[in-house]
């Protein structure tokens, strides 16, 4: 089961795809780094007609989500591989949690239930992010959706970066709380 601010996340991506797929015809979807398979296994199981790749840089983790896919008799197809290292084109919606936290941040001794490789991600917490960004267009289809989720202050910094790169439709979803968590945008190669 997703936390509350990936289910956000989820439902971003759901929302997405039935946009770009009403008549429910077959699309890919990228979950990066998948961790426990928590978001590629709640797309697979709302779309059951789509084709779900999940990959991540643990083979840990990637053992975790194969045994829950496994558990729940969902076909999602997993590959470890560094965010987009190796992926395939042509994906209607990449989505991530990568890690999003500042290396100094005061949260982190509280933090002690994942490992900081899946927490941490520069000076402000936006490396991954940024690195992500600027390889997805590569690899969505026409219209493809990347979204994002992030910390709880850097919608705007999320915002600019997928706008910076050439994203349309750019806009972030809030939380439970109100606190804006996710950010995506549409790649359009015909402008």
């Amino acid at each position: 089961m997703p936390r509350p601010e990936t289910e956000i996340l989820v439902d971003l991506a759901i929302a997405s795809i039935d946009a770009l797929s009403p008549s429910r015809r077959p699309v890919r979807l990228l979950d990066l780094g998948t961790g426990s398979g928590a978001i590629a296994l709640a797309l697979q199981h709302a779309r059951p007609d789509a084709q779900v790749d999940a990959v991540d840089a643990s083979a840990d983790a990637l053992v975790v989500a194969e045994a829950n896919a496994r558990r729940l008799g969902l076909p999602v197809r997993f590959a470890q591989a560094h965010w987009l290292d190796g992926a395939a084109g042509g994906y209607t919606v990449i989505a991530s949690n990568p890690p999003y936290i500042a290396a100094d941040d005061p949260h982190l001794p509280a933090l002690k239930h994942e490992p900081s490789s899946a927490l941490i991600a520069g000076a402000d917490g936006l490396d991954d992010i940024r690195q992500i960004v600027q390889n997805a267009p590569d690899h969505l289809a026409e219209s493809g959706w990347l979204l994002l989720e992030h910390g709880h202050d850097q919608a705007a910094a999320v915002r600019q970066l997928l706008e910076t790169r050439g994203f349309a439709e750019v806009q972030s979803r809030d939380d439970l709380a109100g606190i804006q968590r996710c950010s995506g945008g549409i790649w359009r190669t015909v402008k």
